[in-house]
């Protein structure tokens, strides 16, 4: 059931960067990027995130726009230090695929505010850290390692809404009649409706929270 894995954290990329921007702080210990990407509906999305959070929004037409901001502190607990000058956020596509991340992803956190409009498909892949915001009416697949998915979900009418937790709690909200599967440390959660749209978010050690919006 549980098909957890963290995603390979290095990937081959040739940039298609439509704009970028980026900023130091005051005490030079983070570092603010900006991107955007033009996308159809027919366009898969995929990021690629190591430690840190993630922030989704919706968006109205066809660009996914991205600001990231990158923090390395030698006494922080989820950085141990890096060159901010180096950071660049990267983008790969292939035929109707987009896939995103940011190099080096070493010892640096990082902090991602995501505006996503309607396509094909979203996923989104993060090692350890915590995941939030607002979705569109969508495909959407979640995959953590560490850490907590508290999402909103548009209005409408699903196939598939399934959240499962190898250790920890899994919520379904607003979506009437649900499955809950609890066994020791592990939980799971589903939805099944007459719609063609699918959301799945896997989580190895944390909570999900999945509400549909009213």
């Amino acid at each position: 059931m549980m098909k957890h894995k963290i995603w390979p954290l290095t990937l081959g990329f040739i940039g298609l960067v439509t704009l970028s921007t980026a900023a130091f702080s005051a005490n030079d210990s983070e570092r603010t990027l900006t991107d955007s990407y033009i996308v159809s509906s027919d366009t898969e999305i995929r990021l690629d995130a190591t430690v840190g959070t993630v922030e989704l929004r919706v968006t109205e037409g066809e660009v996914v726009e991205i600001e990231l901001r990158v923090e390395s502190d030698d006494d922080g607990w989820f950085a141990s230090g890096g060159d901010l000058s180096e950071v660049l956020i990267k983008g790969e596509r292939s035929g109707n695929q987009l896939e995103i991340s940011a190099t080096p992803h070493d010892d640096m956190s990082q902090h991602w505010k995501v505006s996503v409009p309607r396509s094909r498909l979203l996923e989104v892949n993060l090692g350890v850290g915590e995941i939030s915001g607002d979705l569109p009416f969508n495909n959407v697949k979640v995959d953590l390692g560490v850490g907590d998915v508290s999402l909103n979900l548009a209005n409408g009418e699903y196939g598939l809404v399934e959240a499962s937790v190898g250790v920890g709690d899994t919520s379904l909200r607003n979506f009437g009649n649900t499955q809950e599967n609890r066994m020791l440390v592990t939980s799971e959660s589903s939805y099944r409706g007459n719609g063609s749209t699918d959301v799945q978010v896997e989580v190895g050690v944390g909570d999900v929270t999945l509400t549909r919006s009213n």
